[in-house]
């Protein structure tokens, strides 16, 4: 006999918990001393490979409609007092370590049965090599239900590490109760230099090469998640009518499996390749674990989850608006992590159909009649195992479902089902089977409601990388090296300049290393220098930065508090030559229009720009920093008296009409609050005036247009 399951008892769920945010420290095992620890046979707890038949048997089983297992669980009591070392360090605080190895695990992953810590304490976890540190974890990361799960860390050794100042047996309490082999490989390391990334199916579209900024909008509420360590899915975050950024995430019941254990999910936010890329790795450092389980049916297969923690300013995020009325005769589109790979973009043509899906929920029932929505093509990209809760946006880019099931695949994108957000709305009488008194607390009835942005705006990543653009290392003139790393130059220090903004706040910045071969310490410098036609005043640097193995992938450098700046300014790293030498190199890439931005410090001559120190043309440095409070340098806010440029109407629909002080053929182009240029074409003055008619509609928000004219440049701020 079927019957209708959703889940009731949320009390048990219902407490504060902290998420899975680091703050800040280096590991002492990755600071020498304290290493050969680790390296002791008490030190180290190994697995063996799950077996070949349970591998088998999930890889068959890899279909939408159910989470996509990527791990084999390996069931622990690993704790201070039973595994690992213990020592006192030259401070008198208890270190404690311990090694774990996986053979042929792609990445592992943690879930703690006991996490508690005591103020002072700090728990981090790493890999060797030391490119990927989750941590510092202290007592603000201790939850109620009273253990952690954690993000999956590359490679098949991951090492624990607790330091201390009480006796473990004075209120901390660490326990391991699960070792997580990946043998899917969910990080997706690269196995040729060009082409498909990670394994979802060629067909699919990376997000970031999307000029439509509704999508990429969008993309910053998708995140990925995981459950319980072994499976995973996608997920949105929804934002409600009160505005008030509570971190709902909508996913599908199925990704829940029959256990229902919120507390294990881990939401992975911003995994996707950086500029189009498909070469580079996205970072996949962003994340929150744990959550409440606030709504859930099993027969309309969805589960809307409160996050553990708001997900921090640096994370972007933006909150999914919504739309609950019964048609939607437009373009639909999806964004997800099929296979658990980078975010994915898939776009159907023809309208969202209403439908039932002839097919079980995990506890075999039957799916509520007429409860989804059928995309009967997709015209772009499809879906696959993993894409499993990802969102359904019309052509405005409200949500008005999730991903449940259906037969899409590259060679036939056909036949998807998504629940539909105006059958799980209200469609049952508890508060704990339906999103209407979550995502809709006013109950006033309204049925669509607006994204929203926390930072308006305000916090963007800034990228000087030309569309289309070639990341490239480029070899000394004549000598040896690199010269964004160690060569024959004796380059002391590489820089990026931004001079678009007045002042802000810079959180962290983003490099793509395209050369890392560790010879010597493995750690890097980074820079902020203050100045205008060159770095002059460092500001702000972060030592001990380890870039090990970090080689065509993205690493996000966070800074212990945020560095306020005034004016121009510079963000790089300095390049150390002390022998034994890491050939660390960042990324750059030739530009053919607008000046260099990429400088190099050289010791015999200081400061210049990459143009004029080596002939070979402008360039940048793909370093991109992550900046809030943003005032932004806009020409308008200056008196030019007679090169005034004046724009109406502001804000704008389709085209803009424009009065200069001269007439002839001008240079106009349009950038986005990210610094990219988003289109030019030339335009006649004449009688002082001029006309410029958008071909496409841009995204709501700011831009700024450009006017070049006869050795004259002015910018002009404009909203649309």
């Amino acid at each position: 006999m079927n019957r209708l399951f959703f889940f009731a008892i949320f009390i048990c769920f219902g407490l504060e918990v902290s998420g899975q945010i680091g703050h800040g420290g280096i590991p002492s095992g990755l600071q020498g001393q304290y290493n050969s620890l680790i390296m002791t046979e008490k030190g180290r707890v190994d697995f063996a490979p799950p077996p070949a038949s349970v591998i088998a048997e999930n890889s068959y089983r890899d279909e939408k409609g159910r989470p996509l297992q990527f791990a084999f669980p390996n069931f622990v009591k690993l704790s201070p007092h039973n595994s690992g070392e213990t020592t006192v360090m030259d401070d008198g605080r208890l270190l404690w370590q311990l090694r774990i190895k996986s053979e042929g695990a792609y990445s592992i992953n943690l879930i703690f049965d006991e996490f508690f810590l005591s103020r002072g304490d700090s728990v981090f976890i790493y890999n060797p090599s030391g490119d990927f540190v989750i941590g510092a974890l202290t007592h603000q990361n201790n939850k109620k239900w009273g253990g952690l799960a954690t993000a999956p860390v590359p490679g098949d050794e991951v090492i624990v590490e607790w330091r201390g100042t009480n006796s473990l047996r004075e209120g901390t309490r660490i326990m391991i109760g699960a070792v997580n082999h990946d043998y899917l490989n969910i990080y997706k390391y690269l196995n040729a230099g060009i082409g498909e990334f990670g394994a979802s199916g060629s067909c699919h579209s990376d997000l970031t090469c999307s000029e439509n900024g509704t999508y990429v909008l969008n993309g910053r509420s998708v995140c990925q998640v995981i459950v319980g360590g072994t499976e995973y899915c996608s997920g949105t975050l929804m934002n409600n009518s009160n505005n008030d950024g509570i971190p709902y995430v909508l996913t599908a019941g199925h990704c829940l499996g029959s256990q229902l254990s919120p507390e294990s999910v881990v939401f992975i936010f911003n995994y996707e390749v950086p500029s189009c890329q498909t070469q580079i790795q996205g970072s996949m450092s962003q994340s929150i674990s744990g959550s409440y389980l606030r709504a859930f049916a099993d027969q309309l297969d969805f589960a809307l989850l409160e996050m553990s923690d708001y997900p921090p300013e640096y994370f972007r995020a933006y909150y999914s608006g919504w739309d609950i009325n019964e048609t939607h005769s437009s373009i639909a589109h999806s964004i997800h992590h099929p296979s658990g790979d980078v975010k994915k973009l898939a776009v159907s043509l023809s309208n969202p159909e209403n439908a039932t899906f002839n097919a079980n929920s995990v506890f075999g029932n039957s799916f509520e009649p007429n409860s989804h929505w059928r995309i009967a093509e997709w015209n772009e990209g499809t879906t696959e195992g993993g894409s499993s809760g990802c969102g359904l946006f019309d052509e405005d880019g409200q949500t008005i479902g999730l991903l449940s099931g259906g037969s899409a695949t590259c060679s036939n994108p056909v036949n998807d089902y998504f629940v539909r957000l105006n059958k799980i709305w209200d469609f049952l009488p508890y508060d704990t089977a339906r999103v209407d008194v979550w995502l809709n607390p006013s109950g006033d009835g309204r049925s669509i409601q607006a994204g929203y942005d926390p930072n308006n705006a305000t916090l963007l990543r800034f990228s000087h990388f030309p569309n289309g653009g070639i990341p490239q290392l480029v070899s000394v003139n004549g000598g040896y090296g690199k010269y964004t790393g160690p060569n024959s130059l004796q380059i002391t220090d590489v820089a990026e300049r931004y001079n678009e903004l007045a002042s802000g706040v810079i959180y962290g910045v983003f490099l793509m290393p395209g050369e890392n071969i560790v010879n010597g310490s493995g750690h890097v410098t980074i820079k902020i220098w203050s100045g205008v036609d060159s770095p002059q005043l460092l500001i702000e640097e972060k030592s001990g930065v380890v870039i090990q193995g970090s080689t065509d992938k993205e690493v996000l450098v966070l800074f212990d508090e945020p560095v306020r700046f005034s004016g121009p300014f510079f963000v790089g790293y300095e390049i150390d030559n002390t022998a034994p030498v890491d050939d660390f190199a960042v990324y750059q890439a030739p530009i053919s229009e607008g000046d260099n931005s990429l400088f190099l410090n050289d010791p015999a001559t200081g400061w210049q720009s990459y143009e004029d120190l080596t002939g070979n043309g402008s360039a940048i440095l793909w370093m991109e920093p992550l900046v809030g409070e943003i005032v932004f340098t806009d020409s308008s806010d200056i008196d030019f008296s007679s090169l005034e440029l004046v724009l109406g109407p502001n804000p704008v629909s389709n085209l803009i009409n424009f009065r200069y002080h001269r007439d002839g053929e001008g240079l106009v182009s349009v950038f986005d609050l990210a610094g990219r240029k988003i289109f030019s074409s030339y335009v006649g003055i004449f009688n002082n005036r001029g006309v410029l008619e958008f071909e496409h509609s841009l995204m709501r928000g700011v831009y700024f247009l450009q006017l070049e004219i006869e050795g004259e440049k002015v910018v002009k701020k404009f909203i649309w």
